[in-house]
């Protein structure tokens, strides 16, 4: 099939999650992928085109696997703030007819909405593509202005209720949808996945750790992931005495970066933290199954809010993978997926944290049960192969049955 997939971050630079890892994988199993991104990031990119409003064309593209090959299309846009976005709507539209037009898909995968989604699907209905809207946050949630909420809401009602499918990520995120009237029978849950073969249990790598100044016989605790304002490390920091109390020579280490990277290193300083926490900034994907296999324990302290209600985190399946445990706040999307022990995971409020993490240190026998635990999950239920089989079959049903939602 010839896909089309539409999304409103940069997919050539944004750390890699499903946006990435799912196109890649729709490529290796014969599929001709093409995706039209948005670069979100100029403003950081220190780019002194200010106004280039021509799509850039990147041929043979591959972030996750080296076997991949996706075209990008990034159309151009006003390089100013506000402007930025706006352009880029309209742009955006015009690349995505212009695509229909020339190279007749068999179907589109939008992601996002506020910036490309309504033109996206305008276009669709224009050439009579299906579209399968894939659902991985409350999107309302994302916008950077509370006043944007009611006009994005108002977005969802009408793509929801208009695309041929929506595949959620979460039961939580299928509720979301269904509130806007969405008939249930047009929404599937498909979780995240992880590639077992890339992201598997091996023994730690000195060398890994040493490039960061982390002893060989050092307890590593990890975070990997983008550093969000809600990402919950400072409540960590906060109590991470309580775990060097017990172990001296523990070592906090960032994987990754994000908005409140410059806060936490500036509170890591405050707190006489900076010898035992350690950011390690953004890493290449291949080089994350090495970094894991390295540490003792993985955590996910999110605090909770109208973002990390519904999500499924696609590192929480890395860890598991590796073989690691997991101390991570409890995340009601999540549960339904990996609800305790018996999935390689140890659920805990943030004042406990420290606690926990403490406690697995001391407690090897339990550290390597809770990592088994992880290893016949992932295996057994999340392969990343098997979720981009599920979305195929929803795609080809899609295109089968021609069908889209009634208006509400």
């Amino acid at each position: 099939m010839k896909i089309l997939v539409v999304h409103e971050v940069n997919y050539l630079k944004k750390i890699i999650y499903e946006f990435q890892i799912l196109p890649e994988i729709l490529s290796m199993l014969g599929h001709d992928v093409t995706v039209i991104d948005y670069d979100d990031s100029w403003e950081t990119a220190g780019n002194g085109d200010r106004s280039g409003l021509r799509t850039r064309i990147y041929v043979s593209v591959h972030r996750a696997y080296a076997g991949a090959s996706v075209t990008v299309r990034r159309p151009g846009m006003i390089r100013l703030p506000v402007l930025s976005r706006v352009s880029a709507a309209i742009t955006s539209g015009i690349e995505t007819y212009r695509f229909l037009r020339s190279q007749s898909p068999d179907a589109i995968l939008l992601y996002g909405l506020p910036t490309v989604g309504v033109q996206t699907y305008l276009a669709a209905q224009k050439f009579g593509v299906p579209v399968i809207f894939r659902s991985i946050d409350v999107l309302n949630q994302l916008v950077p202005w509370r006043a944007l909420v009611p006009p994005t809401r108002l977005m969802e009602r009408y793509i929801y209720n208009r695309v041929n499918a929506v595949a959620t990520v979460t039961l939580h995120l299928k509720k979301h949808i269904l509130s806007y009237g969405v008939p249930e029978s047009r929404v599937r849950v498909l979780p995240s996945g992880v590639d077992t073969t890339m992201f598997s249990p091996g023994p730690r790598n000195t060398a890994v750790l040493e490039k960061w100044g982390i002893g060989a016989a050092d307890p590593v605790i990890l975070f990997m992931g983008t550093i969000y304002t809600f990402s919950g490390l400072d409540r960590v920091f906060s109590e991470f005495p309580r775990v060097l109390a017990r172990h001296s020579a523990a070592k906090l280490l960032i994987v990754g970066c994000g908005d409140d990277e410059e806060r936490l290193k500036t509170l890591a300083a405050q707190l006489g933290l900076t010898g035992n926490v350690i950011f390690g900034g953004l890493q290449s994907y291949a080089d994350l199954p090495g970094i894991i296999r390295s540490c003792d324990v993985c955590i996910n302290p999110f605090e909770l809010n109208g973002i990390t209600n519904d999500i499924l985190p696609t590192k929480l399946f890395q860890y598991l993978a590796c073989g690691k445990p997991v101390v991570a706040t409890e995340l009601p999307g999540t549960l339904p997926f990996l609800t305790g022990e018996q999935h390689g995971m140890i659920y805990c409020p943030l004042e406990s944290f420290a606690d926990c993490i403490a406690d697995l240190l001391d407690d090897s026998q339990r550290r390597e049960r809770l990592g088994r635990s992880g290893i016949q999950t992932t295996t057994s239920k999340y392969e990343w192969t098997r979720i981009a089989e599920q979305m195929i079959s929803l795609i080809q049903e899609s295109i089968s049955s021609g069908l889209s939602f009634e208006s509400n």
